[in-house]
């Protein structure tokens, strides 16, 4: 039969394969490692292939058809590498048109007749397969075996690294959102911990005039001229306490503002609407925006959801607006950043403006994304 589901739908190992392994798709040590497979192996394929669940993904590949090369995998149930995942151990074919155990796809078209693999894991995981393959009949020796083998280690050390280094990335991503988020907490709290102190003053100035009035209230007081001037002083700390209540709970809006974002951050939703998104990312970004003159948020004609992680999207954007803000702060800009929504069929473009921003700037800001994002 031309296709066989060897694993079936539901498999532990799916839960591990996410950007952390499926963005590098140009690796050049793991390009290394399937040339000295090809090589090794007297074989004219040879790839590393990860198994996901309806797919196999050629993380690296060398000879094959373009089609494939282009494509970069093949539905999962034509693949041989299935049956190393399966099994968890090394698979071997030495007459694909005659092996009743495979797929015949990729055999008639493709005109593969012979392969082996072994497999390669993360976290003892098996994820897929180290492979070679060819067009003619032959079998394997036992010196291929140990060399595809020793390989595989390779492999397996190279994948270990791109996680950690994936993982890393985004520890520093996130360390780098919650650092500005930090700060405009603090200056929030600072504020109201300034108005706090100033409301003991104002306090004072009130107390004084309920001293005076009581006071006369009692008796007639020849001071009447020292109650004048104390109920002036009351008047005005009055004024001034409405004031300060005022400046009390915008700052504590902004600073539970600050707060939700990091939640948004630490929560780390499946899906998340667009406008929470800008939203969080804009009051995390405030205390850099508010110095070259603001972010405002546009009008949304629509508030889709995001199906990435909430923090990651929300981080992203942040970070976006931070090294923005710092390439305008360098000119002294006070016009701001400006923001334009355009909805796609299946995608979003955010396109972040700013009327000082010169196309250098742009450059530095994108290789500075870059480089955190990894």
């Amino acid at each position: 039969m031309d296709k066989i589901d060897a694993l079936g739908d539901s498999n532990k190992r799916f839960n591990l394969f996410t950007e952390e392994l499926l963005a590098e798709t140009n690796d050049t040590e793991l390009q290394e490692i399937v040339k000295k497979a090809s090589i090794e192996l007297n074989s004219p394929i040879a790839l590393v292939s990860l198994v996901l669940d309806h797919v196999q993904f050629f993380k690296a590949h060398i000879g094959l058809p373009p089609v494939l090369e282009s494509s970069r995998g093949t539905h999962r149930d034509v693949s041989f590498c299935q049956f190393v995942v399966r099994d968890g151990k090394t698979f071997e074919v030495t007459d694909a048109p005659n092996d009743p155990r495979i797929p015949q796809h990729v055999v008639k078209e493709y005109d593969i007749k012979s392969y082996l693999g072994v497999p390669i894991m993360v976290d003892e995981n098996v994820m897929g397969s180290l492979c070679v393959l060819d067009t003619k009949k032959r079998g394997f020796s036992k010196e291929e075996h140990n060399s595809l083998n020793n390989l595989a280690e390779l492999v397996n050390k190279r994948l270990e690294e791109l996680t950690k280094e994936r993982r890393k990335s985004r520890l520093n991503l996130t360390q780098a959102t919650l650092m500005p988020a930090l700060i405009e907490l603090n200056k929030a709290l600072k504020t109201i911990e300034t108005i706090v102190k100033s409301g003991y003053s104002t306090d004072a100035s009130m107390r004084m005039y309920i001293n005076h009035s009581n006071h006369f209230l009692s008796k007639k007081s020849k001071y009447s001229e020292a109650l004048l001037l104390s109920l002036e002083a009351a008047k005005k700390a009055t004024q001034q306490n409405e004031n300060l209540l005022i400046e009390l709970e915008l700052a504590t809006k902004d600073g539970l503002d600050c707060v939700q974002a990091l939640e948004n951050i630490i929560t780390n939703f499946d899906s998340i609407h667009l406008s929470e998104v800008l939203t969080a990312a804009q009051d995390l970004s405030r205390s850099s925006t508010s110095l070259i003159g603001g972010f405002p948020l546009p009008d949304l004609d629509c508030n889709p959801k995001i199906y990435t992680k909430g923090n990651f999207a929300i981080a992203i954007i942040t970070n976006c607006l931070l090294a923005l803000s710092a390439e305008l702060a360098g000119v002294n800009s006070k016009n701001g950043i400006s923001l334009e929504v355009k909805m796609n069929e299946d995608t979003i473009d955010l396109i972040f403006s700013g009327v000082d921003l010169s196309e250098n700037s742009a450059k530095e800001t994108i290789h500075k994304l870059r480089k955190l994002i990894g």
